[in-house]
């Protein structure tokens, strides 16, 4: 039997308009009523994940929150951090020199802002849309971080981060978690830092098996949560490389491929 679903948000759980379609919605709730631990695991900060975990009513049962890539994971019903790891203020200063060498637009967080300098930047823009958190426009990046961060993104057109992506990590292989989640970002955090490490944590800390886990998941930051989890379920949306590392593909995400997925093995008594 199944204990816990990991759940990607951004082209996974949420429909292209970023909205839970309602029958996706209501599967998902009843499971966590049954008991089914629910996590929602994103490359979005924190507070970014708050419309959903409402929406899915995890301040009622036990949900968990697992942003920035897994460099945070909260119980959301507790509001307590069960892992956190962060970046110094001079690596964030060191990757906001890089993004501009490369004429890139860094940003990264405080607990309700995203802060940057670039705000007219479309990508900061579309980050804005998607995690309803609003802009802190700042003129001098370095000034305004001084305490550590969960981590930097760096935005840019799709096809130019795709060309310079290794170069940009290569000096940091053995220093840092550096990655592509959507085509038009690039995830920068502490070194170690995935979905997938910071899940198996999780679930050291439930008593929950390996064996007992299931994930959908879209994007290239995705990957590690199909392959680690017993169950990993790629959207039909999804990048051919996680659909080829899957076991199962589903329908896309706006045609409720997770409770079409979910409402099959329940029917198999397998959750």
């Amino acid at each position: 039997m199944y204990k816990l679903i990991a759940l990607d948000l951004d082209g996974t759980l949420t429909n292209d308009n970023k909205d839970i379609l309602e029958e996706t919605k209501n599967e998902l709730i009843k499971l966590s009523r049954k008991g089914v631990v629910i996590v929602l695991a994103s490359g979005r900060p924190t507070a970014g994940i708050f419309k959903e975990a409402n929406e899915l009513e995890l301040d009622k049962t036990e949900g968990y929150l697992l942003s920035f890539n897994g460099a945070r994971v909260l119980n959301y019903k507790t509001n307590e951090v069960v892992y956190e790891q962060t970046l110094n203020p001079e690596i964030a200063h060191e990757m906001y020199d890089r993004a501009k060498y490369y004429g890139l637009s860094p940003l990264t967080y405080n607990a309700t802002e995203i802060i940057s300098e670039d705000v007219g930047d479309h990508w900061i823009q579309l980050e804005s849309f998607t995690t309803k958190m609003p802009i802190k426009h700042v003129h001098n990046f370095k000034e305004e971080i001084t305490t550590p961060v969960n981590k930097v993104l760096i935005t840019g057109e799709p096809s130019y981060v795709a060309s310079i992506i290794d170069e940009f990590k290569a000096p940091y292989v053995d220093k840092m978690s550096i990655y592509r989640s959507d085509p038009y970002f690039i995830e920068c955090m502490d070194k170690g830092i995935d979905k997938a490490a910071s899940l198996s944590i999780l679930c050291q800390q439930l008593g929950i098996s390996r064996d007992e886990t299931i994930a959908f998941g879209d994007g290239y930051n995705d990957l590690s949560l199909i392959e680690w989890c017993h169950l990993g379920v790629a959207m039909e949306n999804a990048v051919d490389e996680v659909k080829s590392r899957a076991n199962y593909i589903t329908k896309s995400n706006n045609d409720n491929g997770i409770a079409y997925y979910l409402k099959e093995l329940e029917e198999k008594g397998m959750i």
